[in-house]
């Protein structure tokens, strides 16, 4: 099938469904539109600072990822002015705005007086109330109170019920949007009111800025507020630990654990040292004296009896004790400066002499029994005396202080694993207390880095109250109406097209029935061309006589059988323009109706050939013999007349549905026609449909040219004779 042939017949079918449905819909939303509502577009904008504003960070993963955040935050901006939060606060802050400003007799720049008259009217006196004509922020206030989720609350079905002012679908039409690359941001509203439209805007621009800079420091000031409550805890931990560990060291005599231990230990190491040395020494002198002792046997019981030299050698231990007591836990330095211990040296010094003084008046004997020299043994045995004596009393002195080293050893050990672990804690205190100073300097720092980023909201334009109201829509929608109107008619006419099975032309006929009929005839035709009708079927009767002429033979009688599946299919009206065309040619033809003259014979169902049916005629006479057979839903025609035929014919109305009972039929007919020829014709068909086969038909005039030329394509083609 020819699509673009297809296109153009279908459109000029349907051409009045098109043309005055079309006009019919455009005339009535023309009509209607006229008394659409005007409306107001109120703009603001606002510079943000997001882009251009300066920033305390430059480092390169802030660089890197300032695109996405830039885009991040012109998207929070842009969705956080259609929260419900924000649509509520406008909302009710418009309508305390709208109920305490408007006016009933005059326009204001808030409400028109139709308006607030229209408002002012579905009030209840509850929420009259509420309203406090001194201040907006506080009947705003009272209207959420009184807001509760019922469906016969009247704020609630205010907000969510489809008010074209206050409602959140209403309000939720704010377009918001970035200008181009810039900081700026645009919000624009369009309403019914221009007051209302006005107030829309600014109180949206007031909202915004109110919930975003909320938005854009409440976290960081969240974030502040922790860190400063974590510094505050850590630093009164640390402080606790470190009064305890001052304690601590208080209580136990720590002023510094790490000298203090070190000096003790190396106290302890000169004491064993010393100690050491001093029983050498008392062992040394005290071998040297017996030794001596054996040699000087009378003169040491001298010695010994005495009493100013065992007066003196007692004082010489003494000074000795005292001059050790002071050397054991002093520096030199100190031994420098301490003037008691110069003097205790001095007094041994002297004591020392007096020792020596009182050996030598004591000299009795010059001479040993083994014959030494007593002066110089006695001189020796003093010496070895006073060493001795000096050794036991530094011996002595020294054993005393080892109980205060081991008190000291016994004392320290626990202390430094004690400070150590208090310290160790307050290490971490302190660590953590560090990190929470670094993590609140960074958060300040990120707030005013917001800040000078994102320097608040500022209005470049204000919203501006409109003069004239926007220009219509109307043509918008009469043309869209038209043009709607038309697809849908098309797409309407187009299912219809595709699902009906009505036979109506050549095409669709061969589509449903499998069989291409051969011709067809007009029906009663449009009331203007009714004088045309005879004429046009004549032509149609002459196109398929043309076509039947390969089916006669000559000098025989040709017989020619009309078939239709139903009654009223047109077989007589066929029949009979059928027997004049043939006459016309000069062919002598009889016409017989099967139904009314043979039927109701016993020889009809069981003829074997028309010479058993028409025996009392005279059938040479005849070159074509047109015999109309009944409907075949309602009775058979014999195989052998449908076999003997020249051709059979079946006349099948054009206006009527194809059923699977036809198809039944055609199937059964074409079985028991066999190799004889069997061609189907439309009947009632429009007149297009006819040209399909006959071409033109008059009669001919301008409008007709040029609608054959657009049903057949023809969109270069010229009406010009030929020589």
């Amino acid at each position: 099938m020819d699509i673009a042939l297809f296109i153009s017949r279908f459109l000029y079918r349907n051409r009045y469904q098109l043309l005055f449905g079309s006009l019919i819909v455009t005339i009535l939303v023309a009509y209607f539109t006229q008394f659409m509502p005007k409306s107001y577009t109120v703009k603001t904008s606002i510079y943000t600072g997001i882009v251009s504003g300066s920033s305390i960070s430059t480092s390169d993963d802030q660089q890197s990822t300032s695109i996405q955040t830039v885009n991040n935050t012109f998207d929070n901006l842009i969705n956080l002015i259609t929260t419900q939060t924000t649509l509520e606060n406008v909302a009710l802050k418009l309508f305390a705005m709208d109920m305490i400003y408007g006016n009933k007799k005059a326009d204001n720049q808030y409400i028109t007086a139709k308006h607030f008259q229209k408002l002012n009217e579905t009030v209840p006196p509850e929420v009259r109330r509420m309203i406090d004509y001194s201040s907006i922020d506080k009947t705003a206030i009272n209207l959420k109170r009184l807001e509760r989720n019922s469906s016969s609350n009247y704020i609630y079905k205010l907000l969510n019920d489809g008010h074209p002012n206050y409602s959140y679908n209403a309000l939720s039409k704010v377009q918001v949007k970035r200008i181009q690359n810039s900081d700026m941001v645009e919000i624009s509203f369009t309403g019914d009111d221009p007051g209302i439209t006005t107030c829309t805007v600014k109180l949206f621009n007031e909202e915004l800025v109110k919930s975003y800079d909320d938005l854009r420091y409440k976290s960081t000031n969240d974030v502040i507020k922790y860190f400063e409550a974590q510094v505050n805890k850590y630093k009164g931990i640390l402080n606790q630990q470190e009064n305890v560990l001052t304690d601590y060291n208080v209580k136990n005599g720590v002023i510094n654990y790490t000298d203090q231990t070190k000096e003790l230990a190396i106290s302890y190491n000169d004491y064993l040292n010393r100690c050491e040395e001093a029983q050498r020494r008392v062992e040394g002198s005290k071998r040297l004296l017996d030794e001596m002792s054996k040699q000087m046997d009378t003169r040491t019981k001298l010695f010994y009896t005495n009493k100013d030299f065992i007066k003196t050698l007692n004082d010489i231990t003494t000074l000795n004790t005292r001059i050790t007591d002071s050397e054991m836990f002093s520096s030199e330095e100190a031994q420098n400066r301490d003037e008691n211990l110069k003097k205790y040296r001095q007094q041994l010094r002297d004591k020392e002499s007096d020792i020596s003084r009182l050996s030598k008046n004591m000299d009795m004997y010059k001479y040993t029994k083994e014959g030494l020299a007593i002066q110089q043994l006695a001189d020796n045995w003093i010496a070895a005396l006073v060493e001795n004596a000096k050794a036991e009393a530094e011996l002595r002195v020294l054993n005393q202080r080892k109980p205060y080293f081991e008190t000291e050893y016994r004392k320290f050990s626990p202390v430094g694993t004690e400070i150590k672990r208090r310290e160790r804690d307050i290490s971490v205190t302190e660590n953590s207390y560090l990190e929470m100073i670094h993590a609140l300097n960074l958060a300040y720092l990120r707030k005013k880095n917001i800040q000078l980023t994102t320097s608040g909201l500022n209005t470049v334009s204000e919203a501006l109250f409109p003069l004239e109201p926007n220009k219509s829509k109307r043509w918008v929608f009469i043309l869209a109406a038209f043009f709607g109107s038309m697809v849908f008619i098309i797409l309407y006419k187009l299912i219809i097209e595709m699902l009906d099975r009505t036979l109506r032309d050549g095409d669709r006929a061969k589509r449903l029935t499998g069989v291409k009929p051969i011709g067809a005839m007009v029906g009663k035709g449009e009331l203007r061309y009714r004088g045309y009708s005879k004429t046009w079927n004549r032509i149609a009767i002459a196109n398929i006589g043309s076509k039947l002429n390969g089916y006669l033979h000559p000098d025989v009688p040709n017989y020619v059988n009309v078939l239709s599946f139903e009654p009223g299919e047109g077989k007589s009206y066929f029949a009979k323009f059928l027997g004049e065309e043939c006459d016309r040619i000069g062919l002598q033809t009889l016409n017989i109706d099967v139904d009314e003259d043979m039927t109701e014979t016993s020889g009809y169902a069981l003829a074997k050939d028309y010479s058993s049916l028409i025996s009392n005629l005279e059938a040479s006479n005849y070159n074509v013999i047109i015999l109309e057979y009944p409907a075949l839903a309602l009775s058979s025609v014999p195989k052998a007349l449908l076999r003997s035929a020249a051709v059979n014919l079946v006349i099948v109305n054009a206006k009527r549905v194809w059923r699977k009972s036809d198809a039944e039929i055609l199937e059964h007919l074409q079985e028991l026609v066999g190799d004889t020829p069997c061609e189907m014709i439309l009947n009632n068909a429009d007149r297009y449909d006819v040209e399909d086969y006959t071409g033109d038909l008059p009669p001919a005039r301008i409008h007709k040219y040029m609608s054959m030329r657009f049903m057949h394509m023809g969109l270069t083609s010229k009406k010009t004779a030929v020589e």
